[in-house]
């Protein structure tokens, strides 16, 4: 607004200056800043209307542990668009909690550029993220045109993830089992999984020689068979959701984030257990996917406090485990009845990476 201002006051002046002194070149400055506002109002019109937008919200944060909303905008005209500026709101679909982003760029003609802004602090869940319009100004920032958007995309926020120290003994991470997942590298006596095939080498059992493939290469192969496996690690989940605050919260899920990608790291596989509508949940955790899983289970329950260990023999007979996991709202963690630490909210990373945990 006040370089708009000013530009008017710099017509009259030089409008003035021509009449005063009856000079060519105030003409000419004054024609100029005449003509000005039809050219780049057309040029501005042609921008807008040639530009197309996608918008994308980041599910992990970054090093800083701010999380990416960004706007990515082609401009399809052949005018330069000196600067674009966007909104992007943000609404916690389980809080309501709300926030805005502001986004700003410039884009070239025929040029297609990404106008990012960063949030922090997202907790944990579903949010949406909306840009119902986009600014595009001129090179002076007298004159711009508004275009609406209205773009609107659903994002789950995952918990940041940090270093830890888990570590996993064998007894722990091959875990016999009849379920239905095997494992990927090691092998065992599952005729109904195949591990791989291999070239016959000497003391190999006749019965495990692939006859059909050996036929096909004129040469003896091996079908090498797989281990089922289970999961020997049980990590129970006791928090009441909305019964932490916002930082404790955060700590929470962050501290199971990086507790089980540790699991993973160390190809331990294990159960994440929690309760809710009065009966014990579970999801077994085999990989990233099954993780990412969880967190969309997750973020649409509620979750509730129990006696763990007593309800898991009493729904899940017959399911033994070696090492049992528990974390609760307190932020107290114990492995296997010992406490292995007490989490302060401010301090969940400094303190994560500190942990040694054996299982």
């Amino acid at each position: 607004m006040r370089n708009l201002l000013f530009y008017i006051l710099a017509c009259i002046v030089f409008g003035y200056l021509a009449v005063l002194y009856r000079s060519d070149a105030f003409l000419v400055l004054f024609l100029t800043a005449v003509f000005l506002p039809p050219c780049s109002l057309f040029m501005l019109w042609s921008g807008r209307k040639h530009l197309t937008c996608s918008l994308t919200l980041s599910s992990y944060p970054n090093e800083a542990g701010k999380y990416q909303a960004c706007l990515e905008a082609a401009n399809n005209s052949r005018f330069y668009l000196a600067e674009l500026r966007a909104k992007v709101a943000l609404k916690n679909l389980g809080s309501g909690r709300n926030c805005k982003v502001k986004l700003s760029g410039k884009a070239g003609a025929g040029q297609q550029v990404k106008l990012s802004g960063k949030a922090k602090e997202l907790e944990f869940g579903m949010w949406q993220a909306e840009c119902r319009s986009i600014t595009c100004y001129d090179c002076f920032g007298l004159f711009h045109v508004k275009k609406k958007i209205m773009l609107s995309q659903q994002v789950l926020i995952l918990p940041a993830c940090h270093e830890t120290n888990v570590r996993a003994g064998i007894r722990t991470k091959i875990s016999f089992s009849d379920g239905e997942w095997h494992h990927p590298q090691i092998g065992g006596n599952d005729p109904s999984e195949t591990l791989k095939v291999r070239e016959y080498r000497e003391g190999d059992r006749m019965n495990r020689i692939h006859w059909k493939l050996s036929a096909r290469t004129d040469e003896l192969l091996v079908a090498e068979l797989s281990m089922p496996i289970g999961c020997n690690v049980v990590f129970f989940l006791d928090a009441r959701a909305g019964a932490m605050g916002k930082q404790a919260g955060r700590a929470y899920w962050e501290a199971v984030h990086t507790i089980s990608q540790g699991l993973l790291e160390e190809e331990c596989c294990h159960f994440l257990v929690w309760r809710e509508g009065g009966k014990l949940q579970r999801k077994a955790i085999r990989d990233v996917e099954g993780l990412a899983e969880f967190w969309g289970r997750i973020s649409i329950g509620r979750m509730e406090r129990g006696a763990f260990q007593e309800e898991y023999r009493q729904e899940f007979p017959g399911e033994p485990y070696v090492s049992a996991i528990e974390w609760n709202q307190e932020l107290e963690l114990y492995c296997n009845g010992s406490l292995q630490a007490k989490v302060s909210p401010g301090r969940v990373k400094e303190q994560l990476s500190g942990l040694m945990l054996d299982v």
